[in-house]
């Protein structure tokens, strides 16, 4: 990953900032702006701030933090708009900020296509996309995004019965899965891809 792109990252408190500003501008993030995505940030804004509150730091990852050091970038491909980047990114700020030596940068997607076309997910520009770098040698040492596996399922599923399932109807299901599951199964993933 270029350094311009790491250096043009910003914080989680300036990302919410900066999103709070947009809303009342009726605005929000990246290129494209419709009423449409306005409503979606500004819904995903309660999502957000739910996630935030009710996030509990699962025993196995404070366990980990004890005995184990980074020295990592925690590079954040995000939209205000999209759902998961709701449901995940404040997970993904909460176990960057138990995790020693990672440092959490967040990049509007849109606004960096060259370097979000090098981290696609099965062909497409999946949000959030996390990319983890080493802070020394700036090499990519590994990704997660854009679901947790369950809910990547419940996607696919709608993708591949899109003329039987209305987009509403899966949009509640994967939501209602993510307020069920708590950001249970992210931390679950994040432990396995950190103590790979």
């Amino acid at each position: 990953m270029k350094k311009e792109t790491i250096q043009k990252g910003i914080n989680y408190q300036d990302y919410r900032s900066m999103v709070a500003e947009l809303m009342q501008e009726n605005k929000t993030t990246g290129t494209k702006q419709t009423n449409e995505l306005v409503e979606f940030t500004k819904l995903n804004e309660q999502r957000t701030n739910r996630n935030e509150k009710q996030f509990i730091l699962s025993q196995e990852l404070t366990d980990l933090f004890v005995n184990k050091s980074f020295n990592e970038f925690w590079i954040v491909f995000v939209e205000a708009w999209c759902g998961d980047c709701a449901q995940n990114l404040p997970a993904i700020y909460n176990i960057a900020k138990h995790a020693p030596g990672v440092e959490l940068k967040i990049i509007i997607k849109s606004e960096n296509p060259e370097e979000m076309n090098n981290y696609l997910t099965a062909g497409a520009e999946a949000i959030p996309k996390l990319v983890r770098i080493n802070k020394d040698s700036l090499e990519n040492i590994g990704t997660w995004g854009a679901r947790p596996v369950n809910a990547q399922i419940i996607a696919e599923h709608w993708k591949k019965n899109k003329e039987t399932i209305a987009k509403e109807d899966f949009e509640k299901e994967l939501h209602l899965w993510y307020a069920k599951n708590r950001s249970k199964d992210i931390q679950k993933e994040f432990w396995e891809m950190l103590t790979r």
